[in-house]
């Protein structure tokens, strides 16, 4: 069993142990009472652009950020009693040989394509930035914060490119629109086999109907 990674950004408030690993510790808890073999894990996610940005703010590297978040999370879920098998990180050397281990297979086996794609760049930051660093007016209902990614007037997805008056969100300068070169991994080939895992999984793990309908929406 596990629960949602939580970001290492912040320090872990009530609201984020309730809705996350709270439910999860009480279902392993009735789990093993119940007699079943249980392993619970868990782990605070260190990638992202939360975390570079928070690392920005603070004035020290990301690794540092990661180091000093990781332990305020570890030490706030033991005092709550939250019951983790395991509670890792996503930076382990493991965790690094795991995930270059699935992005080679699908390169190797030409799965992956490349794709030159407009991003905005700030010019005083000297980076491209991910789309919850971009905001602007929201081409649609005109709310003058929204996000790169969605507006939070009208809860319509954005791209970041397409907002009225943008600007970096870290230093509030205006970005100018450049091409990035990035790799996708190419879904409509891989789906089909997809498919075919997802309905003997369906079955064999006793999918819910709302997780069946919900995926199937995913892959339509």
């Amino acid at each position: 069993m596990t629960s949602a990674l939580p970001y290492v950004n912040n320090v872990p408030h009530l609201g984020n142990i309730i809705g996350c690993v709270l439910s999860a510790d009480v279902y392993a808890r009735f789990a093993r009472l119940a007699g079943h073999n249980v392993v619970y894990i868990c782990g605070t996610d260190e990638y992202g652009t939360a975390t570079e940005t928070k690392a920005r703010q603070e004035g020290v590297t990301p690794r540092e950020i990661c180091d000093k978040y990781h332990a305020l999370h570890k030490k706030i879920y033991e005092w709550f009693d939250i019951d983790f098998d395991n509670f890792g990180r996503t930076t382990t050397p493991k965790q690094t040989e795991i995930t270059q281990d699935i992005f080679n297979n699908l390169h190797e086996k030409g799965k992956t394509f490349e794709k030159i794609v407009d991003q905005q760049f700030c010019m005083k930051c000297e980076t491209f930035l991910a789309d919850r660093l971009v905001k602007g007016e929201c081409p649609m209902c005109h709310y003058p914060d929204a996000q790169g990614d969605q507006c939070d007037g009208c809860s319509k997805l954005v791209n970041a490119t397409e907002l009225i008056k943008p600007f970096c969100a870290q230093c509030k300068s205006t970005p100018e629109v450049r091409q990035s070169q990035h790799i996708f991994i190419d879904l409509p080939q891989i789906q089909p086999a997809l498919e075919e895992w997802v309905s003997g999984a369906q079955v064999r793990g006793k999918w819910s109907q709302n997780s069946i309908t919900f995926t199937e929406a995913l892959l339509n």
